[in-house]
């Protein structure tokens, strides 16, 4: 091996560990004078990694040594514990109980009202058990924010509880914004129980924005309900998950906000219980990757250092450059034989190092948000194709023909992960991820492998009317998100190369005038199942209704459509019938598959409803002799 080749892997050696040693040793958080030791409360949910409150009704018995090891290790911070739920969780006051402990009692009102009698019963028996245990009882956890209950019926099961033990000091918890909305609900409670979370807030606020917005909340609720006995019920900020806004999840902005948080609150006197205790993976299915991350501990109960001492977002550096390094000395030995210029050789290392980067940021990505084995066979899927693609790159850098480009089988996989993505983000990505690092590698390699060779595409109606719906997505995706979201710029760039490749690719096969009639099927069909989602099934005062005067027919649609989504089942639908609309080839059944595919989209239904989509897409333009919708 020459000496440049090895003047060049000692380069990319040096600058790969100094990088991951910045973020891991460097660009950290110190520890300072807002260090704490104590809080006044914290919200315990006292399930392991592998459970979740969904698996009672399979038989699911906690166990009291786990729930005693969690309440040992919350007392030396702590001496109160928040519950939402008493079915099931009947041992937490018992081990409170002995460690001299308090718990702020939970009990959950749902949509069903034989959940609610349950919960009051339980209530009542903890009571008798342990009364100098329980602090206060709150009734209901976002009940109204929910839509499960109106605040009529949720009134009665306050009175009832207030009734049955007016022993004890009884409140409603719920987001800030619900208290004004309703303040009535205040005569009935002996205090208010507010939520602040910065992260979720309708407008998020950033990590250094936050903490002014906290007070000023917490000083409106006190002026507009005229009482100062507020219990902040729930306020935190998650160390790991999806960014919204310029609100970004990170180890350290949940350690500043708690610490900063805990200062603010002892200076003003506040009553407040943090969220939460310990990770709880099982939110993450209903909540995306970011709901499993609000945890003061892990979920193996390991300190994240939210009290004290240093912290670090890539507490695992070490891994990821091991990682980064593999990939890169891997990738030196391959093409060591390559006999290419000086310029290239140094494109090729600059390449590789930054290339090798991106993948183990990827990779670590995975890892933390994958929730399920078809989310990581999802990753497994765009990872393969980005080190091949990564791979292909490096090869066309040394290689002695130019002319070659990177397979466009890669190039279509690639254009399809970005879409549905893209679909997903822009209309269900309240609680979905944004996967760039691997994406950049795509879009630096196919764009470097292509430029000046697009003739050589030869892409059609196809890949155009591809481009110009992944440019509308992007647009939808950019104003929800806002351009505060860095993470969402990205990938409207990374769109935006994937937009130009396509239309630029299919200039010479491809006439707009031929897509017209297609496009406006589409457009049609949007506007269409936009004005049903926001009339219909999204329209809360028309939830509030149906919950009110019991239904009726247009009640019964939306509960049956919410039905079908929540089970995938339109999606599934849209699926099939894109798959016999490309065999049977009539217009009508694209039709209907193309309305269902939208639906299924622009619902909650959208990584099927995307992937249907494209079948329809195909099957629209594959005919090139046949004018497309005639």
């Amino acid at each position: 091996m020459s000496t440049n080749r090895l003047f060049l892997i000692f380069c990319s050696v040096i600058a790969t560990l100094f990088f991951w040693h910045y973020l891991g040793e460097k660009a950290i958080l110190k520890d300072n004078s807002n260090s704490f030791d104590k809080l006044q409360c914290v919200s315990y949910a006292p399930y392991g990694k592998d459970e979740s409150p969904f698996f009672f009704e399979k038989g699911m018995v906690l166990k009291e040594e786990n729930i005693r090891k969690d309440m040992e290790l919350l007392s030396k911070y702590t001496s109160c514990v928040r519950t939402y739920s008493t079915v099931g969780q009947e041992l937490v006051p018992k081990v409170a109980k002995e460690l001299g402990m308090q718990v702020l009692m939970g009990i959950w009102i749902g949509k069903e009202e034989k959940q609610a009698v349950a919960e009051i019963a339980t209530l009542k028996e903890l009571a008798a058990q342990y009364p100098e245990v329980i602090k206060a009882i709150i009734v209901g956890n976002e009940v109204l924010l929910r839509g499960d209950q109106t605040d009529v019926q949720l009134a009665k099961y306050i009175k009832e509880v207030k009734e049955a033990l007016p022993q004890y000091p009884v409140t409603y918890a719920d987001v800030w914004e619900f208290w004004l909305k309703y303040p009535k609900i205040k005569e009935l409670t002996d205090f208010v129980t507010i939520h602040i979370l910065p992260y979720w807030e309708d407008e998020p606020k950033n990590i250094h924005d936050s903490i002014e917005h906290v007070k000023n909340v917490r000083i409106e609720v006190e002026k507009e309900l005229g009482t100062s006995n507020i219990l902040i019920g729930e306020t935190g900020w998650p160390s790991e998950g999806r960014m919204r806004e310029d609100a970004a999840p990170s180890k350290i902005n949940q350690a500043i906000y708690i610490r900063d948080f805990v200062k603010l609150a002892n200076e003003h006197n506040w009553q407040y219980n943090i969220i939460e205790a310990i990770d709880q993976s099982w939110k993450r299915k209903s909540e995306g990757a970011v709901g499993g991350f609000w945890g003061i501990f892990d979920k193996d109960r390991a300190d994240k250092n939210v009290f004290s001492g240093d912290v670090s977002n890539f507490p695992n550096y070490l891994y990821l450059a091991f990682g980064s390094l593999v990939l890169i000395l891997g990738f030196f030995l391959r093409f060591k034989n390559e006999q290419t210029s000086t310029i290239r050789l140094i494109t090729f290392s600059v390449v590789n190092t930054v290339f090798a980067t991106l993948f183990m940021l990827q990779v670590e990505q995975y890892v933390v948000i994958s929730r399920n084995n078809l989310e990581a066979i999802w990753a497994i899927l765009l990872l393969g194709t980005q080190l091949y693609v990564y791979y292909e790159l490096l090869k066309h850098i040394v290689s002695k023909n130019q002319y070659e480009i990177i397979s466009k089988v890669a190039f279509y996989f690639s254009m399809i992960f970005v879409f549905i993505m893209t679909v997903n983000i822009a209309y269900n990505g309240r609680y979905e991820n944004f996967e760039i690092y691997g994406l950049i590698i795509l879009a630096i390699s196919f764009l470097w492998s292509y430029f000046g060779k697009f003739d050589r595409l030869k892409f059609g109606n196809f890949e155009r009317l591809f481009a110009i719906i992944l440019f509308i997505n992007t647009l939808v995706m950019v104003y929800n998100e806002t351009t505060l979201n860095i993470f969402s710029n990205i990938l409207a760039v990374i769109n935006l190369v994937f937009v130009i490749i396509l239309c630029v690719g299919s200039l010479k096969n491809s006439s707009l005038n031929e897509l017209k009639k297609p496009i406006i099927y589409i457009v049609a069909i949007c506007i269409a199942i936009l004005l049903f989602k926001h009339g219909f099934i999204m329209n809360r005062d028309m939830d509030i209704s149906c919950k009110l005067n019991g239904g009726g027919f247009l009640c019964s649609i939306v509960g049956n459509v919410w039905y079908l989504l929540y089970f995938n089942y339109i999606g599934i639908a849209a699926i099939i019938a894109s798959a016999f609309a490309l065999l049977v080839d009539k217009k009508p059944f694209i039709i209907t598959a193309l309305v269902l595919s939208i639906l299924a989209s622009m619902l909650t239904n959208t990584f099927l409803g995307a992937i249907a989509f494209i079948i329809v897409l195909y099957a629209i333009t594959k005919d090139k002799d046949k004018k497309l919708l005639n």
